[in-house]
């Protein structure tokens, strides 16, 4: 296709910032039309043929069924425009950016690493229908490809490859096909390790999880090409986190719940208690449980419908008895009224439904669990309720998704926090369990955890930027 040469049909240019409108692409050589969904754009990436110059404009096209997994795949696909409209101008790649930048001296180390098991396992589709060409179209060919072998294949690329170059003071981008749980193991690595003095690596973030809370929160799946336009044109920026301290017998739970393993690798202050930061959420209570019992590779098929026909199953219960109230002690850590010391708040009751704190905005696609947070601004929400009926909490979890309205709920409460604690009084293991960015934690019977905001970043993240990719009007 990229041998035919298209102009624009630039009859109608009114609407110009709708990206539900399509292009009309005209071929030179026989007036065939190609219509182009405008939120498909990638890019525009000038180029030369035959001494005359021409664009070559990059867009999604969905692919055709596939017999092994019964869906569409994406694919990228290219054709040549004679002349640029100036409405398409805002597409028009014309330099590399410096965080991309590898050859030379001083270039910049560039890794993709493809989480195999997001989401629904379509990392390494991507990356070979969309990535890879997108990369050779725009000149980046100098790059090593990672794919995870198990849960801790990039824990274990930070240690062994991304910090010693931080340390060294090496740029590098790290291109992640992943969900949360990716940027979470290198959240957890780099604030885990001793030295403070490094050079925060640059990672571009592409969603392929379930939930994908930071990617929605950031505006990487504002439009179908949001993250691949981050990649090429975003503002890196900081990654605010937090860490969480457990009381000493915390450890992990994987393998679908049946294996527990300790918090390994992480500093620990003076009195041993192991830490996990994360960037996204920290919860305890229905979020936790939900997202724990649906961390298996039959809930995962569903996609983020997992959570709530978990959701369902825990406020439902097949016995018929009522939900679950999670007990324990909750203390909130504030700033007072002028915002330099801390405070405690000790919540009155001690059963509890709904626990967490949140860095973002949005857990998934149009759930909004803290409706005041803006993008990486660093400030921590928490939302909480007592225990109520089934039918309540689906009410207030479907307020949620409609721009946070739960929030206004009076059975929520809703505010900004430095911190928060938790006294488990939990007899049963499974009322116990933390969720850290989707990773579950088990607190020992008596244990605790302590969460605040940590007071440096060390990873940095390309940021969609928030303007309308633009579009031209059928």
């Amino acid at each position: 296709m990229a041998s035919v040469v298209y102009t624009i049909n630039v009859e109608c240019f009114d609407d110009c910032d709708s990206q539900k409108n399509n292009l009309r692409c005209i071929s030179q050589q026989d007036t065939n039309e190609l219509i182009i969904a405008c939120d498909s754009i990638v890019s525009i990436v000038p180029q030369k043929k035959d001494g005359d110059s021409l664009y070559r404009l990059l867009y999604f096209r969905d692919g055709e069924d596939t017999s092994d997994l019964k869906s569409k795949h994406t694919l990228l696909e290219s054709i040549q425009l004679a002349t640029l409209p100036t409405q398409l101008r805002k597409h028009l790649f014309t330099q590399l950016p410096s965080y991309l930048r590898s050859s030379g001296p001083e270039g910049v180390r560039i890794d993709v690493i493809v989480s195999t098991t997001s989401g629904t396992g379509t990392g390494m589709s991507f990356y070979s229908n969309i990535l890879q060409p997108l990369l050779f179209y725009i000149g980046v060919t100098n790059y090593e490809l990672h794919e995870t072998k198990s849960t801790r294949t990039i824990t274990e690329l930070c240690y062994e490859r991304f910090i010693p170059r931080a340390k060294q003071r090496l740029p590098q981008t790290i291109i992640l096909l992943s969900g949360d749980g990716g940027l979470t193991d290198m959240i957890d690595a780099f604030h885990s390790t001793p030295e403070s003095l490094l050079v925060p690596p640059t990672i571009a973030l592409i969603p392929t999880g379930t939930g994908n809370a930071m990617a929605n929160s950031i505006g990487l799946l504002a439009h179908p090409t949001a993250g691949l336009v981050a990649l090429l044109q975003g503002t890196p920026t900081s990654v605010p986190t937090f860490v969480a301290e457990f009381s000493p017998g915390a450890s992990y739970i994987i393998d679908e719940g049946r294996e527990r393993i300790p918090i390994t690798r992480n500093s620990a202050n003076v009195h041993g208690h192991p830490k996990v930061y994360g960037g996204v959420v920290a919860s305890w209570g229905l979020h936790a449980a939900l997202v724990a019992d649906s961390d298996t590779v039959q809930y995962r098929k569903f996609g983020a419908d997992r959570f709530k026909l978990a959701a369902k199953e825990l406020l439902y219960p097949s016995d018929s008895t009522e939900p679950h109230k999670f007990s324990g002690i909750v203390t909130l850590f504030k700033l007072d009224d002028q915002g330099r010391s801390k405070r405690e708040e000790t919540l009155a009751c001690t059963e509890h439904m709904y626990v967490l704190a949140s860095l973002v905005s949005s857990l998934e696609k149009d759930f909004m669990i803290s409706p005041h947070s803006r993008p990486l601004d660093g400030r921590l929400w928490m939302v909480h309720f007592e225990p109520m009926s089934a039918s309540r909490v689906m009410q207030v979890m479907a307020s949620a998704y409609q721009a946070g309205q739960h929030v206004a709920d009076e059975s929520v409460s809703y505010g900004e926090i430095e911190g928060f604690r938790i006294e488990f009084r939990e007899v049963d293991e499974r009322w116990r369990r933390v969720c850290i960015d989707g990773k579950i934690i088990a607190v020992e019977h008596g244990g605790w955890v302590e969460v605040h905001k940590a007071s440096r970043a060390l990873l940095e993240i390309l940021q969609h930027q928030k303007a309308s990719p633009g579009c031209i009007d059928n």
